[in-house]
């Protein structure tokens, strides 16, 4: 049976977004204040605004997280590692990281879930969400590599980073997440995610979070995407 969502019910699964190289102070602050406004979950953000965000935040539920490794996940495992402490140095409730594709593609799963492991240490209990990029993994890669993912103790699966060749979460790729996450692991959504329609159906594959720029969209039904994310 298909659930029935209230407008506060979505924007409490939404992380509001906004990861463009060029995001100026003022645009986090205008984040910020979005987050607080429509009560969303967490806001989004590169790692070099985490203190400003935490300083706009203070006194309210709205959780700072930050991407880890983005977009192109290339950085070496201690490079990474020591990025991850120092994000929680800086106050960072939760990590979405880019794992390395060019291992997995390769076929070099050990070094992979070696990477994947030291990053889930370096989070120090934080939550962390690895994003999986989808968009250029086949069938067979998918469920190979969030196995892996859930091997070396994620707390999330998600499907994408909404950038790039990651791809647009579907119905499908959030069922296939959450059969593999069980009830060991929890599973966000990203990539394409703009309006109520499309929340609710990816809430009801099994998404316990949303990752997206068009949150105040998705909750007014007007407005623009602050990103291709």
């Amino acid at each position: 049976m298909i659930k029935t969502y209230t407008v506060q019910e979505i924007a409490s699964k939404i992380q509001h977004t906004d990861v463009n190289p060029d995001v100026s102070r003022e645009d986090i602050k205008i984040l910020c204040e979005d987050c607080i406004e429509y009560k969303f979950d967490g806001v989004m953000l590169q790692p070099c605004w985490i203190e400003e965000a935490k300083a706009l935040l203070a006194g309210s539920d709205v959780k700072v997280c930050t991407a880890l490794g983005f977009p192109m996940g290339g950085l070496t495992t201690t490079s990474k590692a020591r990025e991850m402490a120092e994000v929680v140095s800086l106050g960072a409730d939760q990590v979405d990281f880019m794992p390395n594709f060019g291992f997995f593609k390769s076929g070099m799963y050990k070094e992979f879930e070696h990477e994947v492991k030291e990053i889930v240490k370096a989070a120090d209990g934080r939550v962390t969400k690895i994003m999986l990029e989808f968009g250029m993994l086949t069938q067979d890669e998918k469920v190979r590599a969030a196995e892996i993912a859930l091997n070396a103790g994620v707390t999330y699966l998600k499907n994408s980073s909404g950038w790039g060749k990651g791809g647009h979460a579907t119905v499908e790729d959030i069922q296939l997440l959450k059969r593999i996450a069980g009830d060991k692991a929890l599973v966000k959504a990203s990539g394409g995610i703009r309006d109520f329609e499309s929340a609710v159906k990816i809430l009801d594959a099994g998404a316990v979070l949303i990752g997206t720029s068009a949150g105040v969209k998705i909750v007014t039904g007007s407005g623009e995407a602050l990103s291709q994310y």
